[in-house]
């Protein structure tokens, strides 16, 4: 048994290995199977993560995970922007200026107060 996995380590010691975009494909291949007309392409993606995990070439696999980091960067940051704000609203307020229409956060449970707008100085009264 000892000598197998010596064997099996000694040929994967070049491959590239699992990362994000194994992952994903994995995920993305496992949720495709389950239904019936789009299961080719989920062992396809099943197959491309695992050649990719297997792969020798490094240099290719590297920046293919670039591009793909490069491509769902934007989807993620809008994502945690919205996980953000909806965090903040539990212990903020938001109020939108009647004359310029900033928007400024004020700690909630803090009664009727009075807001100075720090763009152009209107003071208003709110609720937090």
């Amino acid at each position: 048994m000892n000598n197998l996995l010596n064997k099996l380590s000694y040929y994967f010691r070049d491959s590239y290995g699992f990362d994000k975009l194994s992952k994903h494909l994995y995920i993305a291949g496992i949720i495709l199977s389950i239904f019936r007309r789009s299961s080719p392409l989920g062992f396809v993606c099943i197959i491309y993560g695992t050649w990719r995990c297997f792969s020798r070439n490094k240099y290719k696999r590297y920046h293919e995970l670039q591009s793909y980091e490069n491509f769902i960067a934007p989807i993620t940051n809008k994502f945690a922007g919205l996980t953000n704000s909806i965090n903040q609203r539990r212990y903020y307020k938001i109020f939108k200026c009647p004359n310029c229409s900033l928007k400024m956060r004020v700690p909630r449970h803090k009664g009727k107060i009075t807001i100075t707008c720090k763009n152009c100085k209107t003071t208003f009264k709110g609720r937090s």
